[in-house]
């Protein structure tokens, strides 16, 4: 199915899996008025992400695309604060953001004409050769996952880098995504969610996926112990590939086994 080979074509996207990023971001002023210059390594990218903008320009949660030239996007300049503090109002905010993303037309697939089930399984086999997972708690992890995998998913736009730098408070109280390549289309929907449940919400977890589930079509609280030990996983990979040391954590996948 034309669909299906998507999806699977689309795997490069999991989580924000890519290439090192080669992007150059500018603030410019033209007569007093800020805009950002988005320089991307080519246009078939910069077209991917000015297509993603223009789905939700008239919803303004990310920055307006005012051009699209070649490989560079111009795009709008969001005024704000970065959200280093989250509390319950800006946590709420946020749900409704990403409640605006995953409801824009997801489409229902079996998780079986994906390969993320098979890539969590290989994620983690790679961690217990590198020594990151003991043998016994890949052992335990391996078993969950096929108990945790669902028979579907749903497919659609989130933000794939769903970390505080990427949003800002505006002036008016509206919370903001700023990072246009973090738009993702034909993701999972569910991962900005899993990443930022992992990262940084905390005990912020609960009343985040509630709020976003009375703002969303689907609810993906079914599936979320799926995304999140998904992205684990695949960030531990990443942190041990690139050498971020300092960032490998087996402790965190206790939350999956205690």
């Amino acid at each position: 199915h034309p669909l299906n080979r998507r999806i699977r074509g689309r795997l490069s996207s999991w989580f924000g899996n890519r290439p090192p990023r080669n992007q150059q971001v500018y603030r410019v002023e033209i007569e007093g008025h800020s805009v950002k210059r988005v320089c991307m390594a080519d246009s078939f990218e910069a077209e991917t992400v000015a297509a993603n903008l223009r789905t939700f320009g008239a919803e303004q949660i990310y920055p307006g695309l005012i051009l699209r030239k070649e490989n560079e996007l111009w795009v709008e300049y969001i005024e704000g604060q970065p959200l280093t503090d989250a509390n319950r109002d800006i946590v709420a905010k946020l749900a409704r953001l990403f409640g605006i993303l995953n409801s824009k037309d997801p489409v229902r697939v079996k998780t079986d004409q994906t390969d993320y089930h098979h890539a969590l399984h290989l994620d983690l086999a790679f961690l217990h050769g590198v020594g990151v997972l003991s043998a016994a708690r890949h052992r335990e992890l391996d078993a969950l996952v096929d108990r945790i995998t669902p028979g579907e998913l749903w497919i659609g736009y989130d933000c794939t880098d769903a970390i505080r730098k990427n949003f800002v408070v505006c002036p008016d109280g509206r919370v903001r995504g700023i990072d246009v390549e973090s738009l993702g289309a034909r993701v999972p929907v569910g991962i900005g969610a899993a990443k930022a449940s992992i990262r940084w919400l905390g005990s912020d977890r609960e009343f985040f996926l509630d709020t976003l589930a009375e703002n969303s079509v689907p609810d993906v609280r079914p599936y979320m112990s799926f995304l999140e030990l998904s992205f684990s996983a695949f960030w531990q990979k990443n942190c041990v590939l690139e050498q971020k040391r300092r960032f490998v954590s087996p402790e965190l996948f206790d939350r999956f086994t205690g």
